[in-house]
């Protein structure tokens, strides 16, 4: 449900709630209270509006019954025993019979209470005033509501009785009920709000604390305050959102430190790669200037020495650069479509010449269509070539001969090339993290391979904006396979 619809149906029970429920138990209670009150068409709302009509209703069956009996059955009005039986229903209804035979009370249904109005009642009944429907009210301190009947006995004698309504106790009681009610509504009516500010409570306000505290943890840099997403509605969305951001944030904020901490060692390493080189030039160049190099083949020596260090150091330079370009996205492609077999044939041909005076065999395996065609950038996938190749010359293993092996494989709509040495191979632990900028698996220095650490990440990211994917196989000792694929273009026609 969302907020909008919590914020309307907590209105709108807020509203109708306390009318309903006064109103519904105000009437009930009321109802209650008069013990069988309601008789002929009257109802609570009779009763409210037209208290002294519905106190003639009250009793209009037992003055009925009366009156009928003096008539038919004149001797029941001497009957104490049916005097009796009439009288407890009327007690029922807060009323009660008097018979006065020659001017004498024979039947008193409850003397306590007639000693108290009898003066009134007489009078009223012999002023005749406050007639209702034939019923005669008596105001006072103790109103009363009298119907009167007048009696001709079995034996002659004269004579009348008298229903005593007592006014008082029923309308009391009736108010004392209406009143309980009420209190009764206004205490469900209170639970009812403060099950509505709760559930509002736990709806709108305490997400929205979490959320204020989550913004203020966030401020302060606190990136691990986690904000669980608990109901499905505009602020559960929010927090949702708002624990995105932080994931984002945080996913952010550690690239970039683990980024700083990779330039922090990237510029160690390279400090350490340029100064070796730097330290041989400048002491083959003063040493040239001293005069130790004392004969032409000595100096020429000495030369090369410098020259080979110093296309080192441009090399590693060249490198950081072409990195820079190629991850700020500001190194072109171009794109063409090649003979697979003849691109890769020359590229393993040129190896082969070049490293054979290193002591090493490359190898050229093909084992897809001769025509198959691959769209590739020719430049940046030497580039790779050259880092791969370059790789296992670096890791050779010095005690055996060195063997690259270049292979083409068919992978349905792509190319892979797979590059394998029989070099010193690659630790388990570091091949999830070779592709990582600035990762370097040699981390000790000593073993004068000098490097960014940037040559398998070039690699990672030519290939991807190639469409293809990197892939390492490695055992230490045994040497190392790194393969990468390329996607086909459309296949040369003959002629």
């Amino acid at each position: 449900m969302n907020l909008q619809k919590k914020i309307l149906i907590s209105f709108l029970i807020m509203i109708l709630t306390p009318c309903i429920i006064i109103g519904i138990l105000g009437f009930i209670a009321t109802g209650i209270g008069i013990h069988g009150f309601r008789t002929g068409n009257n109802d609570t709302i009779a009763i409210i509006t037209q208290p002294i009509h519905a106190l003639t209703e009250l009793t209009q069956t037992e003055y009925n019954e009366l009156s009928s009996s003096v008539v038919r059955f004149p001797d029941r009005m001497d009957n104490e025993k049916w005097l009796s039986e009439m009288n407890k229903r009327l007690k029922t209804k807060f009323s009660y019979i008097v018979v006065v035979k020659d001017e004498k009370e024979i039947f008193v249904g409850d003397m306590d209470e007639y000693d108290k109005v009898r003066t009134a009642v007489l009078t009223g009944i012999a002023s005749r005033g406050a007639a209702f429907d034939g019923a005669v009210y008596v105001n006072g301190e103790q109103p009363v509501l009298v119907k009167h009947g007048n009696v001709y006995f079995s034996d002659g004698s004269e004579g009348y009785f008298l229903i005593v309504t007592e006014a008082t106790t029923l309308f009391k009681r009736m108010t004392r009920s209406f009143a309980t009610g009420v209190i009764i509504g206004a205490v469900l009516v209170a639970i009812m709000a403060a099950a509505l500010i709760a559930w509002i409570n736990d709806s709108i306000f305490k997400p929205l604390e979490k959320l204020r505290i989550g913004t203020r943890e966030i401020g302060a840099g606190n990136l691990n305050y986690k904000l669980s997403r608990e109901q499905n509605d505009e602020i559960g969305q929010l927090c949702n959102d708002f624990e995105e951001m932080r994931r984002h944030l945080k996913t952010q904020i550690d690239q970039r430190e683990q980024y700083e901490q990779d330039v922090r060692e990237m510029i160690s390493n390279v400090s350490h790669d340029l100064k070796t080189p730097l330290t041989a030039i400048k002491g083959y160049a003063e040493g040239l200037l001293d005069g130790v190099a004392d004969n032409k083949e000595r100096q020429d020596k000495y030369l090369r020495t410098i020259v080979v260090k110093a296309t080192d150091m441009t090399l590693l330079v060249d490198e950081l650069s072409y990195y820079s370009k190629l991850d700020n996205n500001k190194l072109p492609y171009n794109f063409e479509k090649v003979n697979a077999v003849g691109y890769f044939g020359d590229c393993a041909e040129s190896y082969a010449n070049e490293l054979e005076m290193k002591d090493f065999t490359v190898k050229f395996i093909s084992e897809i269509d001769p025509e198959t065609v691959v769209s590739i950038d020719c430049e940046q996938i030497r580039r790779v070539m050259n880092n791969l190749i370059g790789n296992s010359v670096k890791y050779r293993n010095t005690e055996v001969h060195g063997k690259i092996d270049i292979k083409l494989t068919d992978s349905g709509d792509s190319v892979r090339i797979s590059v394998s040495d029989n070099g010193i191979g690659i630790s388990k632990e570091a091949q999830p993290h070779i592709f990582e900028r600035f990762y370097r698996a040699d981390k000790s220095r000593t073993s004068g391979r000098a490097g960014t650490g940037i040559g398998l990440a070039i690699v990672d990211k030519i290939i991807k904006e190639h469409k293809g994917r990197v892939f390492v196989k490695s055992e230490l000792g045994k040497g190392t396979t790194i393969s990468f694929t390329v996607k086909k273009g459309a296949q040369q026609t003959n002629g």
